[in-house]
């Protein structure tokens, strides 16, 4: 998990300490390779950009990320859980923007199946992992 600073806690805006400067970022603005969708207990939740995300079988889940890290040069993206991916559902308002499609986890249930969410109905089901479905990328930061 990556580490940021911040010296302020303001109505959903925080003061997050990076690269060249100071930048002060609300829910929904544009920060560090991606989205911030959610901030609490000093941790803030980032999605990749939805010109990252891709469709793949649960094989290639990881595609996401390889995408995500190749355009952001960050090294911590990752498959969210399905717990994590939940949340991004309950928060998607702050998207840039999503499909209404099904997405993958990260876990899976057993051999030939995978857990992940509608992002239509918030239904968290499982698919066969031969299945082709939505993939975004998540980052979790210390602030």
């Amino acid at each position: 998990m990556a580490a940021l600073t911040s010296n302020q806690v303001l109505c959903n805006i925080c003061c997050i300490h990076y690269n060249a400067g100071l930048r002060c970022c609300a829910l929904g603005s544009l920060v560090e390779g991606g989205y911030l969708f959610n901030k609490g207990g000093r941790q803030a939740w980032i999605v990749a950009c939805s010109s990252r995300q891709v469709s793949r079988a649960w094989a290639s889940r990881e595609d996401a990320v390889t995408v995500a890290q190749a355009s952001n040069a960050c090294g911590d993206w990752f498959v969210p859980s399905r717990t994590d991916l939940r949340l991004g559902h309950d928060c998607k308002s702050f998207w840039d923007s999503f499909s209404s499609a099904i997405y993958w986890s990260s876990a899976e249930n057993s051999a030939t199946l995978a857990w992940s969410v509608s992002f239509s109905t918030g239904y968290i089901g499982n698919y066969s992992k031969t299945h082709t479905r939505c993939v975004r990328a998540f980052r979790r930061v210390s602030y």
